[in-house]
């Protein structure tokens, strides 16, 4: 995978979050920004990593994210590992 197939799936995170209010909330909450800070950050690559990485972390976001997305098997991790090898931009 290319950085740049990793930063779509990362951008398409967001979107997924936004669909989904209730998730979106938890996001927030993790992550210590509010709702006016996520749409100034929301190309912000560290932003981006983490909400990949909050959805990685949840086995039923992960299942219906990759799904949604029709992601390959390991897509999903090897897109966060790419954005963020060394887990930094866990809140």
């Amino acid at each position: 995978m290319k950085r740049e197939q990793a930063k779509g799936i990362s951008e398409r995170a967001l979107t997924f979050l936004a669909a989904r209010p209730p998730d979106l909330q938890r996001f927030l909450t993790a992550s210590g920004l509010d709702g006016n800070e996520l749409l100034e950050r929301s190309e912000d690559g560290v932003v981006l990593a983490a909400a990949l990485s909050f959805i990685a972390a949840d086995e039923t976001l992960a299942k219906e994210f990759s799904e949604d997305l029709r992601l390959k098997a390991g897509a999903l991790v090897a897109a966060c590992a790419l954005l963020d090898p060394h887990g930094s931009s866990a809140w």
